[in-house]
C-alpha cells in the first residue's frame, strides 16, 4: 500500500447505475459489451491507449455510478457521442498494486471487491469515511496494464479526515 499525489486525470469510457448490475452483483456483461463496442475500440486505439483499461466507482451517500473504459492524464479533443467524459481532480491517494491480473478482474462482484480493498486500506491505516459516499472525493478508480498485468486499486482520499 502506499499513498501519493494523483495529478488531474480523464475518465474516459462507458456510466452504468446501479439498476444495471447483474444477478452476481457485477458488472461483468456491460464491461464486456464495452470491449465488444467498435466505437470504444476504434477511441483507444486511435488515442495510443489500447493497453490499458479501468473502471471508476463514483460514490454518492445512498447511490454510485459505475464506469468502465481508459483513463489518462492527456486531453481528449474528440471525443465519440457513444463515450462519456469524467474528470478526476489532483488528490492525494492510497493504492494497492496486484500482479498478474486480467481483465477478468472488472467482471467481479462489487460487494466483494470493495470491501476487500477498503479492509486492506484500514489495516494500512488509511483514514476513510465508513460511506465513501461522504467523501469530498468519493471516487475508487481501478487501473489494469494489459502489457504488464499490474493492477491498481486507488481511493481517493479525503483531506478533512487525514491525519
Amino acid at each position: 500500500m502506499k499513498k501519493e499525489e494523483f495529478a488531474a486525470l480523464n475518465f474516459i469510457g462507458k456510466v452504468f447505475l446501479p439498476g444495471q448490475i447483474d444477478e452476481n452483483k457485477s458488472y461483468g456483461q456491460q464491461v464486456q459489451e464495452t470491449e465488444n463496442d467498435p466505437v470504444f475500440k476504434k477511441f483507444i486505439e486511435r488515442n495510443g491507449l489500447s493497453n490499458q483499461r479501468a473502471s471508476l466507482v463514483v460514490f454518492a451517500p445512498e447511490t454510485f455510478m459505475f464506469w468502465y473504459g481508459v483513463v489518462t492524464d492527456k486531453k481528449i479533443n474528440q471525443l465519440p457521442k457513444q463515450l462519456n467524459h469524467f474528470n478526476l481532480p489532483a488528490s492525494e491517494v492510497a493504492e494497492i498494486e496486484t500482479n498478474n491480473m486480467n481483465l477478468s478482474f472488472f467482471g467481479q462482484p462489487l460487494n466483494f471487491v470493495i470491501p476487500t480493498f477498503l479492509d486492506k486500506l484500514a489495516q494500512s491505516d488509511v483514514v476513510f469515511h465508513e460511506n465513501p459516499g461522504d467523501s469530498k472525493n468519493p471516487y475508487l478508480l481501478t487501473t489494469l496494464n494489459l502489457s504488464t498485468k499490474k493492477l491498481a486499486q486507488i481511493l481517493y482520499l479525503d483531506a478533512s479526515v487525514q491525519k
